[in-house]
């Protein structure tokens, strides 16, 4: 094949007449001077016109001729098609991976088929570059993608939308007497009657299965009819069905979403997972997956996962946590969330978090060695503790949100961070949201305030136990033989536009700063922000220069920033000349 040869210089301004003639216009209505950007403009805008009309024909018969002289027609239909499939991969337009959809690529088949005659014939002849079938293709598209699928496996999107340009019906009579092409599907439906027979048959080409169906009192579906042996991947959002670990088998990735709790137990999902030792992703949410427990862990023989990757156990209750993650072993596990919550009021928090997480230690330490931060949320019913990248889930992450009073979830969370002075491997930023001070949550934030760990602080003033932990703050130096929180770097201070804040925090820093034993070495000064925000139709109070000048020459504070509608968001709240011992407001 000789690519050496260079094609014929194009007629432009022939071209450039005949797209005027099309369009009604006189050619310098449509440009000044035909160039090849120009021409590309027009023949975009003629392929895309809705209106037919007679001299398209005459357009189009020219950009063949045009198109068929280039290097890029002369390739062999086996190597486009090639190209096409390594471009634009089907399998992730079904997926709608990263903005791609399934429209997004007959799009894409369309503008590649006008390259040329050879490229057209090319992707027309290739099998495996068609079979996608949604809801969001004209009736005629779907036809014309079955047809030129021959008998290749079939894609399915189903979504019950009121943008479609099809109703979920017309597409699964389009696509159901295929049933045994199926190989890819994503549906979500608001009634599984027109699907439901085929749904229990079986299945033998099906590797994907995504259902959402919020359908009440429907009868379990028994999925497949029994047999599904290449099935790898699937999701079930909603629907009811009957669970067999003999047909839910060598799955990649199971995820199970609002399912009810009578149609699977802990048991049967174990054996349901055990069947699958090549397993990458288990996800449960708003599942309540058996609530018996199992004989404990040394009479049960854990589930070895050497492949799974991620475990997301989110918005399901303890004693699903409890009945499932203590009998799983997953060396490879790199990616962690467990959100719980708890039905009722028994529950030994010290024995869940042995029994459910000491397996998964390392992955815990690794993922605190690599990230070198993390985030302690000590909220009034629960903790929640993260370690991920910033504005990501990325590998390696975990996140707990665990109903744990704070003195068993705080020491529990010290055991990982270590206390290496003078500059821990792992820093902690620290959120306060509890409502009450009890023994407890004193337990709890004195075990925290002995970690060097601790980077910044964070905490609201108007909450109820607001003063009290402020108080606490500075008292917390009577009971450890050192600093409270000794590398302390951020403080930062909420709801201040409200009650007395200044003189509370004053008083914190004279006791953290100013009232030490002389063999004591202080910790190190802190940034220190206020935010002063309006809190709906209470009267908010405008803090004073005076006031925030007291604050920012106080022993300790290094810098102090005002967070207010008063100034934008870091503005510095005063500027202190040290030489003339004189602050100012910086407006």
């Amino acid at each position: 094949m000789d690519l050496t040869n260079k094609p014929p210089v194009p007629d432009y301004t022939t071209f450039h007449q005949l797209c005027a003639e099309h369009f009604d216009q006189s050619p310098s209505a449509l440009v000044n001077s035909p160039t090849q950007e120009s021409i590309s403009v027009l023949r975009d805008k003629v392929f895309n016109d809705p209106t037919p009309r007679s001299s398209a024909a005459k357009i189009f018969a020219v950009m063949d001729q045009w198109n068929a002289a280039q290097p890029i027609s002369k390739l062999p239909p086996e190597l486009i098609a090639h190209i096409v499939t390594l471009g634009f991969p089907i399998i992730h337009h079904f997926e709608n991976r990263k903005k791609m959809s399934p429209s997004g690529y007959m799009k894409a088949l369309a503008s590649l088929s006008v390259i040329s005659r050879m490229w057209r014939n090319a992707i027309i002849g290739t099998p495996s570059l068609w079979g996608l079938l949604s809801t969001s293709f004209p009736p005629r598209i779907n036809h014309i993608s079955l047809e030129r699928s021959g008998t290749r496996p079939l894609m399915i999107v189903v979504i019950a939308w009121t943008h479609n340009l099809l109703a979920p019906d017309e597409l699964l009579d389009i696509a159901l007497p295929h049933w045994d092409r199926w190989v890819h599907v994503r549906m979500s439906l608001e009634s599984l009657t027109r699907i439901r027979e085929y749904l229990t048959s079986p299945a033998p080409r099906l590797e994907t299965f995504n259902l959402s169906a919020y359908v009440n009192h429907h009868e379990p579906i028994d999925l497949f009819g029994g047999s599904a042996p290449s099935l790898q991947d699937i999701t079930v959002c909603g629907a009811r069905a009957v669970w067999d670990s003999e047909v839910f088998r060598g799955l990649r990735k199971l995820k199970l979403d609002t399912i009810e709790n009578e149609l699977i137990s802990a048991d049967l999902f174990l054996a349901m997972v055990s069947a699958s030792p090549g397993l990458e992703l288990l996800s449960i949410i708003d599942t309540k997956v058996g609530f018996t427990r199992l004989p404990p862990s040394s009479t049960r023989t854990p589930v070895q996962l050497p492949h799974l990757k991620s475990i997301i156990l989110n918005r399901v209750c303890v004693e699903t946590v409890g009945s499932i993650l203590p009998f799983i072993r997953a060396s490879d596990c790199d990616s962690f969330l467990v959100a719980t919550f708890r039905p009722g009021n028994s529950f030994n928090g010290t024995d869940f978090l042995s029994r459910t997480f000491d397996h998964f230690d390392s992955l815990i330490r690794s993922t605190l060695a690599f990230r070198g931060s993390s985030q302690l949320y000590l909220l009034p019913d629960s903790i929640q503790w993260l370690c991920n990248a910033p504005g990501s889930d990325a590998p390696p992450s975990f996140s707990f949100r665990i109903p744990l009073k704070m003195n068993t979830s705080v020491p529990w969370i010290s055991r990982f961070l270590g206390s290496e002075l003078p500059k821990p491997a792992h820093e902690l930023d620290t959120t306060v949201q509890i409502q009450d001070i009890n023994a407890e949550t004193t337990a709890g934030l004195k075990t925290l305030a002995l970690l060097p760990n601790v980077r910044s602080f964070r905490m609201d003033y108007l909450l109820p136990s607001g003063v009290e932990i402020l108080h606490l703050l500075g008292d917390l130096n009577k009971d450890a033989r050192a600093h409270a929180f000794p590398r302390l770097k951020e403080f930062r201070l909420e709801g201040v536009s409200y009650g007395r804040p200044i003189q509370d925090l004053e008083d914190m820093l004279k006791r953290r700063y100013g009232e030490l034993g002389q063999s004591v070495t202080g910790p190190p000064p802190m940034r220190m922000v206020l935010v002063c925000l309006p809190l709906g139709e209470l009267p908010q109070r405008r803090l004073q220069i005076g006031d925030l000048h007291h604050i920012r020459t106080a022993h300790g504070v290094e810098s102090l920033k005002l967070i207010s509608d008063f100034g934008p968001e870091g503005m510095p709240a005063c500027i202190y000349d040290d030489a003339r011992r004189e602050s100012c407001h910086p407006l």
